[in-house]
């Protein structure tokens, strides 16, 4: 049985899942008492967006499926039927941001493609320590709207800390994404209606690069000082792993200086030591990957005890057919 150390007590576990065939720290995890502040499920699994691949434009598909990651999508209804008003969300997202205005972009949406029945932008929001992460969204008039990172995009990314402490984070709810983010900015910012929450039966993921992937868990531990969070984990052989990538961000807060911080995966760094407030992702290569046994990862924050960091390893996979 793999144990974690006392070090790792903010660590906090958002499953995606039909829950977890990973054991994560040995089976007594859960319940080992002053390890973990908090911890959320979900039994939403992975699942294609049915209906918005037959979306077109000129009897072509809109959605730009070759191109696009990870994603989270919601049909909008309207009135008894799935429509959305495609010409108040141009207006409101590709418009500069009025003083006063509460919502989490940063900037005016950048266009990335347009037809007479959906659009397709990119959307930059407010992150950690005033930290900018970028979303790709699609929206069109028959309720569809989907948020994506483009594909060859860590799904680590849709790490969402703002609500985190930049000078002393206690991780207690990851749920909260930068695609979730995306979605409501369309949702309650353009279209004023009510957010959706991570927990809305109707938030569907997807990995538009893996269609059988059904799951994903992610991972995420904080730390205000000098040190080190280490994870343990293993994958049973009954699990097919798609991706495994991490997710860093550091933040600086009032400080001159920022933390030096990095991530290691099976004791080699994954993410280098970054010493700048910022977000930083990779991918693990998985040719040389032995999904058997103990695997291990943590968050090592060094040379300075002003600021902050996290990180997050996310694991996209399915169960074995064979």
């Amino acid at each position: 049985m793999h144990t974690i150390s006392r070090m790792a007590r903010r660590a906090i576990f958002f499953l995606a899942a039909l829950l977890p065939l990973l054991i994560i720290a040995g089976s007594d995890f859960w319940n080992a008492s002053g390890y973990v502040t908090d911890s959320e499920h979900s039994l939403t699994a992975l699942r294609p967006p049915a209906g918005a691949m037959q979306t077109t434009e000129e009897q072509e598909l809109a959605f730009p499926a070759d191109s696009a990651g990870f994603s989270a999508y919601y049909r909008l209804m309207d009135e008894g039927s799935f429509s959305l008003d495609k010409g108040t969300v141009d207006g409101y997202i590709f418009s500069p941001i009025s003083a006063g205005d509460t919502g989490v972009r940063t900037s005016p949406a950048t266009l990335v493609s347009i037809g007479d029945n959906y659009t397709v932008a990119r959307v930059s929001l407010e992150n950690i320590d005033d930290i900018v992460s970028t979303v790709n969204l699609y929206y069109d008039d028959e309720g569809w709207i989907i948020a994506f990172l483009p594909n060859g995009t860590a799904s680590s990314q849709i790490w969402q800390a703002r609500k985190e402490d930049v000078e002393n984070p206690r991780v207690t709810d990851i749920a909260l994404t930068t695609l979730l983010d995306t979605l409501n900015v369309v949702i309650s910012e353009a279209l004023e209606k009510t957010a959706i929450e991570a927990d809305e039966p109707d938030l569907g993921y997807y990995h538009w690069q893996f269609p059988t992937a059904d799951n994903f868990l992610m991972m995420a531990v904080s730390r205000q000082n000098e040190g080190e969070y280490p994870v343990q984990f293993s994958i049973p052989q009954s699990l097919d792993v798609s991706e495994i990538s991490a997710t860093l961000w550091i933040s600086q807060g009032v400080n001159v200086d920022a933390p030096c911080a990095r991530i290691e995966f099976d004791e080699a760094d994954l993410i280098a030591k970054q010493c700048e407030k910022g977000i930083f992702s990779s991918i693990v290569d998985l040719s040389d990957f032995e999904s058997e046994g103990a695997h291990s990862w943590k968050l090592v924050q060094s040379e300075r005890n002003e600021g902050a960091s996290g990180g997050l390893l996310m694991i996209v996979y399915s169960e074995s057919s064979s």
